[in-house]
């Protein structure tokens, strides 16, 4: 049996969750591919897929309450990312599964998993190759070539956070009753974060293989590293209502990502995205600093100046300035 809940009224994130009690309705259709699942134990069945879709790219979150083995079908035609929610018995396509280790999987990959040991959860990423490879080029100023063997990195604990929870990152912005415009910015968000999980994977991967390939790209010079700083920095404060993404600052600035980590690091000691996230806070503690409470939100000056999930935001800022920013506003009266 497959119960499957709407998606939501037009002014939310839309999500699609379909829960499935049969296994063999289970074939992976709603997030665009074709699997075959056999059930390794006589249990009671039952799972849960919770998909988004993002101009292309598709975020899944699968829950499946007993062992299984998966089979593909047919090749995704898309690179697919995979995260567990802990390390568990059994292998995904040949590897072993640890905690925080995502599988990058080619877009003609033959596919099987074998969960040996209970019931598990899952994360994926659904990214077509014309939206990752040109992606790719333009952080890491080379082009991805496209393999056929499955590729795996460790990632950190604040990625894998996010990759396992954004079903409930998207229940925190419906709640907010955002406007159409922001609603939009937030998925640019999701895709963008998405898009640079898979990337960066791709990357410690492939630089892990084969660490000859490495290459030093330092800019020459002091002088060199603070005008890349300033080009970053007039680009973001152009821009303050768009959400910050690296991809966009090394196209702005005409480097690779590694060039202008480099150079934030020389001139400032920290990274990029670290300072402008910084600067955000500033102008949107002055901006809360001019208003009067009662006309205005914090929700409404965060979304001003490019920040889209709240919780993250209201801890930055207590962080940066020893307050909450709705302490801010209740202080200006």
């Amino acid at each position: 049996m497959i119960k499957a809940l709407p998606y939501g009224d037009s002014m939310k994130i839309q999500t699609m969750t379909q829960i499935f009690t049969d296994p063999s309705d289970w074939d992976g259709s709603l997030f665009g591919t074709s699997l075959e699942l056999v059930q390794l134990t006589g249990a009671e069945f039952r799972s849960t897929q919770t998909v988004i879709e993002l101009d292309g790219i598709k975020l899944l979150s699968l829950f499946v309450n007993q062992s299984i083995v998966v089979r593909s079908r047919l090749p995704a035609l898309r690179y697919v990312a995979t995260l567990f929610d802990t390390a568990h018995g059994g292998h995904f396509a040949g590897e072993r599964i640890d905690a925080r280790r995502v599988f990058v999987m080619p877009p003609t990959f033959d596919f099987d998993s074998c969960i040996s040991d209970g019931a598990f959860s899952s994360s994926s990423i659904f990214v077509p190759p014309e939206q990752l490879e040109p992606y790719y080029q333009t952080l890491f100023g080379e082009s991805l070539v496209q393999s056929s063997t499955l590729r795996s990195a460790m990632i950190d604990l604040e990625s894998s956070y996010w990759v396992a929870s954004w079903p409930d990152f998207i229940h925190q912005f419906n709640s907010h009753g955002l406007e159409g415009e922001q609603r939009l910015k937030i998925q640019e968000a999701l895709r963008d974060r998405a898009l640079m999980l898979v990337a960066y994977s791709l990357r410690r991967s492939i630089m892990e293989e084969h660490p000859e390939t490495e290459v030093s790209e330092k800019p020459k010079g002091l002088a060199k590293s603070r005008a890349l700083v300033r080009v970053a920095e007039d680009y973001s404060k152009a821009r303050p209502e768009e959400h910050l993404r690296m991809v966009d600052l090394c196209e702005a600035t005409q480097v690779s990502e590694r060039t202008l980590q480099y150079a934030f690091k020389k001139c400032l000691g920290i990274s990029p995205m670290n300072y402008l996230k910084r600067h955000r806070l500033h102008q949107v503690r002055h901006k809360l600093k001019q208003c009067r409470s009662e006309e205005t939100t914090v929700t409404s000056v965060a979304c001003q100046f490019g920040f889209f999930h709240f919780g993250d935001f209201s801890q930055s800022y207590k962080t940066q300035f020893g307050e909450l920013p709705s302490e801010t506003l209740r202080q200006v009266g």
